[in-house]
């Protein structure tokens, strides 16, 4: 008896775990986003453009090698929304742009070798 017991603690637990996980992995994509990985050139966009509703919107971005890396998020209708220059040599990382007006928005990145990623999320 004690050892069903313990058992069923331990599987609640774990039950209980995976459900305080899958909230904010819920949360995420019933927001928005978009990315997109290119593994044989050094220059890799988003496409198509998405629509963004307005607000706070974070950029994504990865690259391998060395050297300058440059990511850009810019309106379909022309005009740079935001960017930020990096080191090909950084791990992947995470900006902010805030008080972006909504519209359809597509993402770049650029630099280093080969095996690039954009992402735009809200």
């Amino acid at each position: 008896m004690y050892r069903s017991t313990q058992r069923a603690a331990i599987v609640g637990a774990i039950a209980a775990s995976a459900l305080a996980l899958a909230a904010p992995a819920a949360l995420a994509t019933a927001q928005g986003g978009i990315s997109r990985t290119c593994f044989t050139v050094n220059t890799c966009q988003t496409d198509p453009p998405v629509w963004f509703p307005g607000g706070t919107l974070s950029v994504d971005a990865d690259v391998h090698g060395t050297g300058p890396a440059q990511w850009v998020v810019r309106r379909d209708s022309g005009g740079t929304v935001c960017q930020s220059g990096f080191a090909a040599e950084d791990p992947a990382r995470s900006w902010v742009c805030n008080n972006v007006s909504a519209g359809w928005l597509y993402g770049i990145v650029s630099g280093g070798s080969p095996s690039v990623n954009i992402g735009l999320r809200w």
